[in-house]
């Protein structure tokens, strides 16, 4: 089954879900599959099932879940990543290739520098937006778990309640980050394209941040958390 959909729990075999008009359309009109074929369907939170499309068209279709495929548990570490905001497509190829990389936690955060307007209602509706870039990018890879998208806030917000994690401040000129870090909850901050304001900077390391670089070429905001998260992960042995 090289067909895979997320689907929000609770789910249960033998039970029939009845998809939107989004989801139905892609399976049967981009996928062209037909009733009776069968696809992966996952819950975002370590469960698979084989379903089986029982009818469909392009307004709504119906699945069956046949039989329980894999039980994964939460991925440990957690590994999170602190986004400064970036702009526009950016900050969803961000999220996109976060999720590749096994990140379990994302925190959007809007930085001094971020250069995004802040308005509530807009950063609502692209929290909503990035919730799908996650839910996409999982069901490509292949990814039983979905990382938790945190609400977006302000630095300050963010360190009023950090995560229970060692927290890397990823600093241009800082010492370059070490070729393997001890297997344990990481929180990776990294600064929006003009990077972390000095304040910020300072509140970091008063929260018990290291400093470290990514060695002397300048790497765009985008490129930047996508090298720091492949590098820990392959420290940790990709495990």
């Amino acid at each position: 089954m090289k067909h895979r959909l997320y689907h929000p729990p609770p789910l249960e075999s033998g039970q029939t879900l009845t998809l939107e008009r989004d989801r139905a359309h892609y399976l049967t009109r981009v996928l062209r599959l037909r009733r009776g074929a069968e696809i992966e369907c996952f819950d975002g939170i370590g469960h698979a099932w084989r379903a089986r499309i029982e009818d469909g068209g392009g307004h709504s279709s119906a699945l069956t879940l046949v039989e329980r495929l894999a039980d994964e548990p939460a991925p440990e570490p957690a590994l999170h990543l602190v986004q400064g905001l970036l702009k526009g497509a950016a900050m969803d190829q961000v999220v996109q290739k976060a999720t590749e990389l096994g990140a379990t936690d994302l925190w959007p955060v809007l930085a001094e520098r971020s250069n995004v307007p802040d308005a509530a209602e807009r950063l609502a509706r692209r929290r909503q937006h990035w919730q799908r870039v996650i839910e996409s990018a999982a069901e490509q890879c292949g990814a039983l778990h979905l990382p938790r998208l945190h609400e977006v806030r302000t630095v300050a917000a963010f360190f009023d309640a950090p995560p229970q994690a060692q927290l890397i401040l990823l600093d241009p000129g800082a010492d370059a980050l070490p070729l393997t870090l001890p297997r344990a909850a990481l929180g990776v901050l990294v600064g929006p394209e003009g990077g972390w304001s000095e304040p910020e900077r300072q509140a970091a390391l008063a929260n018990g941040a290291r400093r470290h670089g990514l060695g002397t070429l300048v790497l765009r905001g985008e490129t930047a958390p996508l090298a720091v998260l492949a590098a820990v992960r392959h420290g940790w042995g990709w495990a």
